[in-house]
């Protein structure tokens, strides 16, 4: 169920992307995976800001080709309860991105 957080006029948005210093509009493979999921940004949980922006960088700076099918690979996308989501790495398989989970937002 996808939350009702847009209009023809405004979004609404959590602080946490814009903490970690994300600017909008945001990166193409952040705007390729909601638009691929259907989520709200309202809907996605910090972790999940954590782990884009991460692999925003490494597309960035290390040039290294990742897509929403490597993302997949690497990812389950979990609901966390009332309509908010986050990854969870798949099973057996080592932690793509470390010390996402951890609260501060520096």
């Amino acid at each position: 169920m996808k939350c009702d957080c847009e209009s023809e006029s405004w979004v609404t948005f959590l602080a946490a992307p814009f903490q970690i210093r994300y600017d909008y509009p945001f990166p193409t493979f952040t705007q390729s995976f909601f638009a691929l999921t259907g989520l709200c940004y309202i809907q996605a949980m910090p972790m999940l800001w954590r782990v884009l922006f991460t692999l925003e960088h490494i597309i960035d700076n290390e040039g290294i080709e990742i897509g929403l099918s490597e993302l997949s690979h690497m990812y389950n996308l979990v609901s966390h309860g009332s309509h908010r989501f986050l990854f969870k790495h798949k099973p057996q398989q080592p932690h793509p991105v470390l010390k996402v989970t951890k609260n501060d937002t520096h």
